[in-house]
């Protein structure tokens, strides 16, 4: 039996129309967001329900005329705000584009969308086996019956739900038929149905529940308590007239021949017209070809070299004055220093259209006279949508000088991450380079030029203004690249809800800093130092002569030549390896090697850290400020550098002294550190749908026992500590996809036995294995993969092994989710931590804050709730929190 489905294009239009980028245009100015979003809606509905020459669908849109529900109050949609001109613009083009897809339109004189959707839904349940009603209206809702369903936008554009009875009563707590009660108490406010004041969605879905239609509720109004009475009494009138204007129409006169409307296809010009709105993404997917001539359009306009204009003092007011019209603005910091605590300004570059930069020179300005023009421009740009590469920096420059961090708009940097983040380069020559094909002025070339010169303060203000002035407009003109790409890649959430969100977030961060106990560091090297020199005396004996524990060829001649140990792998370059790796699989064939991996951990402790730490303390804050990176990691993960601190070692007693140098550091004040539990499975259980994992983590179950008992072949109770970590180590290595080759290497048990778990493991958790085959037949299909959040890494490029293609693509959209929710909670938690309780780092899994222990209590709270409430899974997220004066485990 064939299906309906009709679609709110009217509805769709506008949701499309406010859900996305209102900036988004074609290369020749076509606005598109509209248009974009309504195309990627039904090719959604057109792949997943429409059976083509056998279900009919119909584009249902509104007419500009009066309805009886105008007649019934004046006032009826009046409060809507008008229209937007750019949404107007786009709707002929949407037109064009549903009749490209082969969808035919209708509207009716007289009538609202919603009407003729009602009507037809009702005629045709003599014909059709199911009608599907495409909508974000509630008004609708009252139509589904047994027959009827409704297909809701939940997040975004493309999350579709279906509602039938049941959905509707586990939504609501009552069924269809009680929604235009609901609507005629709690009113609408878009279409200025005034409902009852003062009555709420809570009071209103209580008061239906309990008493049931609306007119059963005024005759039980003495049963209700004394507020509400009063306020059912005095919207009376307003709540039955609600009632009215909220009642569908179901007797349209339609003459409809149903033949008419059976779907059979898209129509050939549909290729042409993609092409015209410069849909690439939909063009691809698709499988349709890629017109030339978009390319070839922007790389028109957006080539050549720009005009860059140096700004007098004088100047100011009419780009001041100009700026405050744009909508978009490139900006660009010049400085002395890249560290915000040392660094003064020297100018500020702004471009607000391709090939044109204005560079204001503040080099030769008083601090006073500095900030006086920084707050005036400032005032203008916070209320702007801000574009630049890596604003990070920028805005933690504006931060020291003492104005507010917002977010930006549009990171040239972060969104080529997003695009390719397997490229390793997102430096702005790079990506004039690869997208304008188009070599910009390098900062080298500008100082080396000049004699004598060693920043930019020492150049002359118009050879300034040309190199700052360009950054400035190239940025602009890479956001114009960049900018339909992310929504070609179905990256605008991630970017605009997460990524920017982020980036104050961290540039406060930085700023906080994070202060080192230099005096116990300093006692901690002497410590170390005499460890280091005990075990060097230590390994002259063993040898028989005096060696460097650090020269590969030194210890090669020792142990493969001198001692005739057997030698278990090679170098690139064919010598003898010695890397740790190696000497840890050799150390139980002779005392001297245990001594030499000794040697080399405390000097690694002592060099990268104990020594070097205290020289990257600032002078002025007396913190160490590290620098935490979007683009480092191409999974998600946040990087750290200059110094890494992420890095701190912590699985090893030596190690864990050093972590415990970060203290907290005023006196009366703590560090407090919260970390996700096992993040990574809790994600596995959620994307994979495992029945078993899901349940283990819904009921707090210890997830290692009950895949060691699974393993083992033993009743949970008799999993001993040996076991349990075998079960822990697999849970982890499952997440990595991996081998049982290398299941084998990590745990020492045989090959053999690591296939066997596997397997065992794969019993248990059958869903899991399904994942990973899904997992690595959609990178078979589409090139990529992706987390929850759609952030994706294309793998196709990449030259893998086999082994390292399906490891990366397993271990992606795992943790790369788990990033995603982290940056998520630090974003909420930003919003409501207090201003003494400050994020000073991050580290994969864990946050740490410092704050006044006598506030600790309150925070954990905060910190516990907002972390654990990041992002709903199918399983509880669980936050393990630890306060101390040092940074412990």
């Amino acid at each position: 039996m064939r299906n309906l489905y009709l679609i709110d294009g009217s509805g769709i239009a506008y949701r499309a129309f406010f859900a996305l980028d209102q900036n988004l245009q074609t290369s020749t100015g076509i606005p598109t967001n509209a248009i974009f979003g309504v195309t990627k809606m039904l090719l959604k509905i057109l792949e997943n329900y429409v059976k083509k020459n056998d279900d009919a669908i119909i584009f249902i849109m509104d007419k500009k005329t009066e309805t009886y529900r105008h007649k019934l109050l004046e006032s009826y949609k009046a409060n809507r705000p008008e229209t937007p001109k750019i949404f107007k613009d786009q709707f002929p083009y949407i037109l064009e584009i549903v009749n490209a897809l082969g969808i035919k339109t209708l509207a009716e004189e007289g009538y609202e969308a919603d009407d003729v959707i009602a009507t037809l839904a009702l005629k045709g349940q003599k014909e059709f086996e199911n009608i599907y009603i495409f909508s974000s209206d509630k008004d609708l809702m009252q139509l589904v019956n047994d027959k009827i369903k409704m297909l809701r936008i939940g997040r975004g554009i493309t999350d579709i739900r279906e509602y039938d009875i049941e959905k509707v009563i586990e939504k609501y707590g009552f069924g269809p038929e009680k929604i235009q009660d609901f609507l005629a108490l709690t009113g609408d406010s878009v279409d200025n149905i005034p409902g009852v004041k003062g009555i709420g969605e809570k009071t209103a879905t209580k008061l239906i529940k309990e008493f049931g239609s609306l007119e059963d509720i005024y005759k039980n109004i003495r049963n209700t308590t004394n507020s509400i009475q009063k306020k059912l009494e005095s919207g009376k009138e307003m709540a039955f007239l609600s009632k009215k204007l909220v009642q569908l129409v179901t007797d349209v006169p339609l003459n409809i021949d149903w033949n008419d409307y059976i779907y059979s296809g898209f129509n050939s010009n549909l290729e042409e017209i993609l092409n015209e709105f410069e849909f690439s993404s939909i063009i691809r997917d698709l499988g349709l070809k890629e017109s030339n001539k978009k390319i070839s359009n922007k790389a028109n306009e957006l080539s050549g070299k720009g005009d860059y204009i140096l700004l007098k003092k004088n100047d100011l007011n009419i780009l001041f004055d100009e700026l405050k019209k744009q909508d978009l603005i490139s900006f660009d910091l010049e400085t002395t220093s890249v560290d915000p605590y040392e660094a003064d300004i020297l100018g500020i570059a702004i471009s607000y259209e391709p090939k044109k930069g204005y560079y204001i020179d503040i080099s030769k300005e008083t601090k006073e006279e500095k900030i006086k023009i920084l707050d005036e421009l400032w005032t203008i740009l916070k209320e702007k949508n801000i574009i630049g590469q890596n604003l990070k920096y920028d805005l933690s420059i504006m931060k020291v000088y003492g104005f507010d961090i917002k977010t930006p708009y549009f990171d040239t940097m972060i969104a080529a991450y997003l695009i390719s983040p397997d490229s390793r380069r997102f430096n702005m020559d790079d990506l004039a380079k690869k997208y304008l094909n188009y070599e910009t002025i390098k900062y080298e070339d500008v100082v080396n030029n000049t004699l004598f010169a060693k920043t930019l303060n020492d150049i002359e203000p118009e050879k300034v203004a040309e190199y700052s002035g360009e950054d400035a407009d190239i940025t602009l003109r890479l956001f114009h690249v960049l900018r339909p790409r992310i929504y070609e890649f179905g990256l605008e959430k991630l970017m605009f809800e997460i990524e920017n969100p982020l980036i104050p977030v961290l540039a406060k961060m930085e700023l906080n800093g994070v202060y080192f106990d230099i005096h116990y560091l300093k006692k901690l090297e002497k410590e170390y130092t005499e460890i280091l020199n005990k075990t060097l005396l230590e390994i002259y004996e063993l040898a028989g002569y005096e060696i460097n524990p650090s020269s590969p060829k030194q210890i090669s001649e020792l142990l493969f030549n001198k001692l005739g140990l057997m030698p278990k792998k090679k170098t690139k370059g064919g010598a003898f390896s010695t890397s740790a790796q190696v000497l840890e699989e050799m150390k139980d064939e002779h005392p001297i090697i245990e001594k030499i991996l000794e040697y080399r951990k405390y000097q690694k402790l002592l060099s990268t850290y104990i020594q070097a730490i205290p020289k990257l303390v600032n002078k002025k804050t007396k913190r160490v400020h590290t620098s935490f990176n979007q683009t480092g990691a191409a999974t998600g993960r946040l990087s750290s550098s200059e110094p890494n601190l992420q890095n701190l070692p912590i699985r090893e007693a030596e190690g864990e002294k050093i972590r415990n140098a970060v203290k907290a550091e005023k006196e009366g004040y703590v560090l407090l550190s919260a970390d996700y539990s096992q993040i990574e499975l809790r994600v596995l259980a959620h994307m994979s749908k495992d029945p078993v994992l899901i349940e283990s983590f819904k009921n707090d179950l210890d997830i290692h026992t009950i895949t060691a008992a699974k393993l083992f072949d033993v009743p949970e109770n008799k999993v001993d500590n040996h076991m349990r970590q075998i079960g822990k180590m697999i849970n982890f290595s499952i997440i990595y996809g991996v081998s049982s080759y290398g299941l084998a290497e990590r745990t020492g048990i045989s090959r053999d036995e690591a296939g066997v778990f596997i397997k065992k493991y794969f019993e248990l958790y059958k869903n899991v294995e399904k994942y990973q085959h899904n997992i690595l037949s959609n990178l078979e299909k589409n090139g990529y993969v992706e987390t929850l959040f759609g952030r994706k890494r294309f793998l196709g490029n990449l030259r893998l092994n086999k082994n390292d293609l399906k490891r990366i693509a397993i271990n992606t959209p795992i943790q790369g989710t788990a990033s995603d929710i982290m940056k998520l909670a630090m974003i909420k938690l930003d919003e409501v931590l207090p201003e003494y309780a400050k994020m000073i780092l991050q580290v994969h899994d864990e946050i740490v804050i410092e704050l006044p222990k006598e506030k600790a209590n309150e925070i954990r709270k905060i910190v516990k709730e907002t972390l654990e409430n990041a992002y709903k899974l199918d399983v509880p997220l669980k936050v393990d929190i630890n306060i101390s004066e040092r940074w412990t485990k």
